[in-house]
């Protein structure tokens, strides 16, 4: 409707009538609006000129967690849970295991380890989902892994596709809806244009697709991938095999993937006589990265001689032969190798014990109370990454969670130290105090060696925070925060 001026006053005509009484549907018109915004100026005070209104999802008790083991042949699954039935509101807590199609229920002993044949699946809810570990083991040689957890996005480094060097991808979708994955290929010589089977993999519920790179991307070079989930959830682990021609047998090692690229990045668990040893770095940036390696010890952080810094392509691989230097009287007493760039990287170390191949990979910081299961005797704990001087207890545990050992030992910037494992331990409790720590079981027997990270347990969960977006003038508006994280 066209609004007219307004008409000035005739003789004698009271003011009043222009500003008289409104009517009630001109009140609403015009209160609503105004308590509205008034609301929800009064509830978020962050919404205004100086910021969208975001705000951080809230923590709440967990009451389900699922972790996916990759497929393997003998060995078995070792399962733990650190649960405190206070943080899962007193509910009553259940692990089950997923074999094949069969789902098994798991009886947990509080502080142990419990053994399973094989499993392909593990969830836990109520109170035995929040801090629940699982890890896989077998053969051929020896190779370990932690059942990982879905997530949004993985980086795997370093694997193959060629005669020699062969890896699996397996994608395991824990949902009863399909899920789909976007899978990005890196090689020496810059990304790879991949076929179809890699442009975009879809994986029907309750399902584990396999790909064999070998027959999706034939290349003799260094491979590193990068998986992430479009749609649903999914789990991703890589079987690394290792098969010389004329000179062995096939040996096989899990490769865990690294959740995303960094400028630092610690690769623990080194053990003595390592055979054709090599790590391989790949530069996600879109710039060229100085990389230059440095061995850890549990004296010192140093950079040897003969290990010159070396410039690595953007969305490129390269790999560094480390046979001379470890091969050397320098590198007596190493236990990790410190890997750092000028542009956000990914790592890994491989190389063969005994003929078995070994594999390790970048661990996130651990800050609170973290377990990891041991399968075997003679296993070491190492430490390392720490950012401040600190101490960590560890605490090992036998079969029926009786305390076996307990000590502290001391962490510092730059240093690494390595903790062995008393025999009849089969899980250890690992508490950091003071700093955040990374670490890894490493584990060595007459088949190979093995090496396990430690990570964060997840506690609680995370409900994103939902509600009616408001556009505050002059400001764009703010991409939906509504999705969930992934993980």
């Amino acid at each position: 409707m066209r609004a007219h001026p307004p008409r000035e006053p005739g003789e004698g005509e009271e003011v009043t009538r222009r500003v008289g009484r409104p009517s009630a549907l001109a009140v609403v018109a015009v209160v609503a609006p105004l308590l509205t915004v008034g609301a929800a100026l009064l509830t978020d005070t962050r919404v205004g000129p100086d910021g969208p209104g975001d705000r951080a999802p809230e923590e709440v008790a967990l009451t389900s967690a699922t972790l996916v083991c990759p497929t393997g042949q003998g060995g078995g699954v070792l399962v733990a849970s650190d649960a405190d039935p206070d943080v899962a509101g007193g509910s009553e807590g259940r692990v089950t295991a997923l074999v094949g199609k069969e789902e098994r229920e798991v009886e947990l002993v509080p502080g142990a380890a419990t053994r399973l044949d094989d499993a392909d699946e593990v969830a836990g809810s109520g109170s035995s989902a929040p801090g629940l570990v699982a890890q896989r083991y077998g053969g051929p040689g020896l190779r370990a892994v932690d059942c990982p957890a879905t997530s949004s996005d993985q980086w795997f480094t370093g694997v193959g596709a060629g005669a020699e060097h062969r890896s699996v991808l397996e994608l395991h979708n824990p949902d009863e809806g399909p899920a789909t994955a976007t899978i990005t290929v890196l090689g020496q010589s810059g990304p790879v244009g991949a076929g179809g089977e890699l442009r975009g993999v879809s994986v029907a519920g309750g399902a584990t697709t396999r790909i064999e790179l070998g027959s999706a991307i034939p290349k003799r070079e260094e491979l590193t991938l990068r998986v992430t989930t479009d749609r649903g959830r999914l789990a991703a682990t890589v079987i690394d095999s290792s098969v010389p021609v004329g000179r062995g047998e096939t040996t096989k090692e899990y490769l865990a993937g690294q959740r995303e690229p960094a400028t630092s990045q610690l690769l623990l668990g080194l053990p003595a006589h390592v055979e054709e040893p090599a790590v391989v770095v790949a530069n996600t940036s879109d710039s060229a990265a100085r990389v230059s390696l440095r061995l850890v010890t549990a004296e010192s952080t140093f950079a040897p001689t003969g290990l010159e810094e070396v410039l690595v392509d953007p969305q490129s691989v390269r790999r560094f032969s480390l046979r001379q230097v470890l091969g050397s009287d320098v590198a007596e007493g190493v236990l990790g190798i410190e890997v750092v760039s000028s542009q956000p990287t990914t790592a890994s170390f491989r190389g063969r014990v005994d003929g078995d191949l070994l594999t390790v990979v970048p661990q996130g910081p651990v800050v609170t109370a973290t377990l990891v299961p041991v399968p075997l005797p003679g296993a070491r704990l190492v430490l390392g990454g720490a950012e401040a001087l600190g101490t960590v207890t560890v605490l090992a545990l036998d079969e029926r969670g009786r305390e076996v050992d307990e000590r502290v030992v001391e962490v510092g910037p730059d240093l690494a130290v390595e903790v062995p494992v008393p025999d009849g331990a089969t899980l250890l409790r690992v508490v950091p105090r003071g700093t955040a720590v990374q670490g890894v079981l490493r584990l060595r027997s007459g088949a190979g060696a093995a090496v396990v990270g430690l990570r964060e347990l997840v506690r609680v969960g995370l409900v994103p925070d939902v509600r009616p977006g408001l556009v505050v003038p002059g400001q764009p508006r703010q991409p939906d925060q509504s999705g969930s994280s992934g993980e």
